[in-house]
């Protein structure tokens, strides 16, 4: 299966309230194919045709690293109740059923996390495929110098995500441990008195 259909899919079964946020891959394609039939009819210059390249790309690029933050800080927040959630559950101790409903929060929390990383992925191997093709179509070696200059982007470097990935993570862990210690705790209470061990007394 081709890239641009690839995306298409995934995009479509995955994420479909975020299509209007993906690379338009497939204009962008476009674009290069016009671009190198004017090149071939000496209409542009190939330093303009790298330029028109690189000023399409960049709207494309801006839109990613724009719904990434914005989907970033609502995640920041939404993790930061969650966090609050589960350290008051377990340090009144309340019933299985309310932590096990904040783990399920935790989850599909989780869940939509990994999408993100799936998003960002995807639309940066998008870029590379643009670049590639503009290279090759085109000329020059724009994929290198416009890779060089994405290292600062919040999308590209992607550290805010792996960060609320693995603090996840933990705070699951956290209440899966009190769930834990709880269950067996009150497996331990529901022994009958006679099985459990009786202190012998000495006789005087």
């Amino acid at each position: 299966m081709k890239f641009g259909k690839l995306l298409r899919h995934t995009v479509d079964s995955r994420m479909p309230q975020w299509r209007n946020y993906t690379l338009a891959y497939k204009q962008l394609k476009q674009h290069i194919k016009q671009l190198q039939a004017q090149l071939a009819q000496q209409g542009i210059s190939p330093d303009a045709a790298s330029s028109s390249v690189t000023a399409a790309l960049d709207l494309e690029v801006e839109k990613v690293n724009d719904f990434y933050m914005d989907r970033i800080e609502e995640a920041v927040i939404i993790l930061h109740s969650l966090k609050q959630h589960a350290e008051q559950l377990v340090l009144a101790g309340l019933p299985l059923e309310q932590r096990t409903a904040c783990q399920r929060s935790l989850v599909a929390f989780h869940y939509n996390l990994l999408t993100l990383q799936n998003y960002v992925a995807l639309n940066f191997t998008a870029v590379v495929k643009i670049l590639k093709k503009s290279d090759k179509k085109i000329g020059g070696n724009l994929r290198n110098d416009y890779v060089a200059a994405m290292v600062e982007l919040p999308f590209y470097r992607c550290q805010a995500l792996g960060e609320l990935v693995e603090d996840t993570e933990k705070t699951f862990r956290i209440l899966e441990g009190a769930s834990a210690a709880a269950a067996a705790k009150a497996e331990q209470m529901s022994i009958p008195m006679q099985q459990q061990p009786q202190m012998s007394i000495p006789m005087q």
